[in-house]
């Protein structure tokens, strides 16, 4: 969650989610091109459903998610003012208004990862009751990780002694990395790695899925910021909350992007993946977590994937070899609308990007003026989050004068998030479609919809990767942003939602046979429960 109107985790990613130490999900729909359609016999308003990334807005989906509010929400000023041989503050970023000149990349150094440790401290949740050590320890782990990834390491790259004083102990850090940076190859990329990951190693430290880096050597990225991989969208997105059981399978593929290299070897939604590389995809019942970094090989890995996949729609198993390669640049973001069961307007967007509220709400308008509506359904499944006020403006529509959530600091101090009154109301029935791929602001809404007794939540639990809105800060090497919330969620009735996801009121989940076949369970229930 960002609260900044546009906040590139993770994931999340988004996130997302991005992140926990391992932030990378698997090649998500957000990344693809359109892909078969959704039920049988719709009638569409719009363009065809396309899963979608928010990268020129600023909202992309990291390896967590992406909650992002209004600039009224900005983080924390400042803790302590900063002294004088300290580099200068991180800069604040509002992707929204107009941008400063482009600067000319600089090295990522030591002062760069000074100019991070400081900014955590002072823009993080809770950031000026953190203890220093293990924020640096994190760091040195991280360090330490990539010298020995390749083949540097170091006698002397260990932490020292550290006192708990953070002005006292970051000199002690600084100037042993100091000396780790110049006892390495004269490489200038080497030595900014080892930066880059010292600074992800702090982030680590903090354990939130909406605190994250990004920047080069960002997971995914290309340098002209189109994605790349195999084109597919897996059943198993973002790292899982603490509430998430073990991943037992089957896995299977929920998206194939046209004109991506999957779609080029035969590949569809449905297909489970039984097999990468002559690798099970589980043994003795546990994912082998090789198999699915295989899925999501990034830039420039060309090395070709064998997959071993069976269709259930026929049965058949086969060998498909895929290589990764680019994939289609990302589609600009809107709603699709497509009317079901005669008179439910089912209404689908990937993100919470800003002015989709105003855009559901027309495509409503505009379906309502000829047709006699009878319900709506928004499916969210996969929505990895943006812009949180787009999920109050869409509340505002069934209900006035309530608070979806709020925002609430590490002193207890809270910013109720209220429904915007200034939406008509629409006077009918409503149902969301949830999964584990809905995050971050996608919660937001899906908690406010439960809590406030909007409609009834169909599919399964929420992703959990939502712990409080986060804004961008750039620092001095002017290629590297952080991410920080600095506040937390709370649901209207004071739940943490946070590593435990919203469950729905209506439990259907997707299977591979279902997608292989064209079936929606949740879509189906949903139409169910409107036209009962």
């Amino acid at each position: 969650m960002s609260d900044t109107p546009a906040d590139p985790l993770p994931a999340a990613t988004t996130p997302a989610d991005p992140l926990p130490a391992d932030p990378t999900p698997a090649e998500t729909p957000a990344a693809q091109a359109p892909s078969a359609g959704r039920g049988l016999g719709h009638r569409r308003i719009g363009l065809l459903r396309q899963r979608r990334v928010l990268v020129t807005t600023g909202i992309a989906v990291l390896a967590g998610s992406v909650l992002v509010t209004a600039l009224t929400a900005s983080a924390s000023p400042s803790a302590e003012p900063h002294q004088a041989d300290r580099p200068a503050a991180c800069a604040p970023q509002d992707p929204t208004g107009p941008q400063p000149p482009a600067q000319d990349p600089a090295p990522t150094s030591v002062s760069t990862v000074e100019q991070a440790y400081y900014c955590i401290f002072d823009n993080y949740y809770g950031g000026s009751r953190l203890d220093d050590r293990p924020l640096l320890q994190y760091a040195a782990q991280a360090v330490v990780r990539e010298l020995r990834k390749r083949d540097v390491d170091q006698p002397f790259a260990v932490l020292p002694a550290l006192t708990g004083d953070r002005d006292k102990d970051w000199p002690l850090f600084a100037e042993r990395l100091q000396e780790v940076l110049d006892a390495v190859p004269d490489d200038q990329a080497l030595r900014s790695s080892l930066a880059v990951a010292a600074i992800q190693g702090m982030l680590t430290a903090l354990h939130d899925n909406h605190a994250d880096y990004q920047g080069p050597g960002s997971p995914g990225a290309t340098p002209d910021a189109h994605p790349w991989g195999l084109g597919i969208g897996l059943n198993r997105t973002l790292p899982p909350a603490a509430t998430a059981p073990d991943f037992t399978g089957p896995l299977f593929l929920t998206t194939v992007g046209t004109g991506t290299p999957a779609a080029a070897a035969g590949l569809k939604p449905g297909d489970v993946i039984e097999a990468v590389n002559n690798v099970p995809v589980f043994t003795n019942g546990q994912l082998n977590p090789g198999v699915v970094d295989s899925l999501r090989p990034s830039y420039p890995r060309r090395v070709p994937v064998t997959l071993t996949v069976r269709r259930p729609a026929t049965d058949r198993t086969r060998r498909v070899r895929v290589t990764p390669g680019p994939l289609p640049a990302q589609p600009k973001p809107r709603v699709d609308v497509t009317l079901v069961a005669g008179g439910i307007a089912d209404v689908r967007f990937d993100a919470f990007y800003p002015g989709v509220a105003q855009e559901a709400l027309k495509a409503i308008a505009d379906l309502k003026a000829t047709t006699k509506l009878t319900g709506i359904i928004f499916d969210l499944r996969g929505n990895r989050g943006g812009v949180a006020d787009e999920g109050n403006k869409l509340m505002g529509a069934f209900v006035h004068d309530a608070t979806a959530v709020s925002f609430c600091d590490a002193d207890g101090d809270c910013d109720p998030q209220p429904v915007d009154n200034s939406t008509p109301l629409l006077h009918l029935p409503m149902v969301t479609l949830t999964d584990d791929g809905c995050a971050s602001a996608c919660e937001v809404f899906a908690t406010g919809v439960k809590d406030l007794h909007l409609g009834a939540l169909v599919g399964t639990r929420t992703a959990g990767v939502n712990s409080g809105p986060a804004r961008l800060y750039a620092l001095n090497d002017h290629t590297s942003l952080i991410r920080l919330p600095s506040q937390r969620v709370i649901g209207a009735n004071g739940e943490i939602i946070d590593g435990v996801g919203v469950p729905p009121d209506h439990f259907a989940p997707l299977t591979a046979a279902d997608v292989s076949a064209g079936k929606d369970p949740a879509l189906d229930k949903a139409t169910a429960i409107l036209s009962s």
